[in-house]
């Protein structure tokens, strides 16, 4: 169990290193493509690159925030609740999380498999997307890795996420 757990923490932190390295590289994109426009030769299809940049940034920070507990929670009501639903809850939502993540995820890379049997690509630089997909749907997949660590830290170590 000791390895599954430090697998989840490791992934995870390596997914959200590589987020935060692309979203480094569309900063400097997008400063060059203004700075690019300002001369009068703008980048073509910073428009595209900064789109499935942001879908692998949002995607690839999910399982760190996670298991960092970062994620908007609304619970005014379970936290007046006794411990026992609180607990309840805390399963459910968890279990939950991992099932609709892992079909997202089954069903991402279903559909990067189909991108890629047709060879569909981006409009105006006709960059494959697929890699995006099957991307979207590893990380899909290592999220509900990541709920799962945290159900297993929450029930049996106490939890960093109660």
């Amino acid at each position: 169990m000791k390895q599954f757990l430090f697998l989840g923490r490791y992934l995870s932190k390596l997914m959200d290193t590589i987020g935060g390295t692309v979203l480094t590289g569309m900063m400097f994109l997008t400063v060059l493509d203004v700075a690019m426009r300002y001369l009068g030769v703008p980048f073509m299809g910073t428009y595209e690159l900064v789109s499935m940049a942001g879908a692998v940034v949002i995607s690839f920070g999910f399982p760190q925030t996670t298991l960092e507990d970062g994620n908007v929670k609304v619970d005014f009501l379970i936290e007046k609740a006794p411990s026992t639903v609180n607990k309840f809850f805390f399963v459910f939502t968890k279990l939950l999380g991992i099932t609709l993540f892992a079909l997202m995820g089954y069903g991402l890379i279903a559909k990067a498999i189909e991108l890629q049997s047709v060879n569909e690509a981006s409009l105006t630089l006709r960059v494959p997307l697929y890699p995006v997909g099957y991307g979207l749907g590893v990380c899909s997949l290592i999220e509900s890795m990541a709920l799962i660590c945290v159900l297993i830290e929450g029930l049996y170590k106490g939890g960093v996420n109660e």
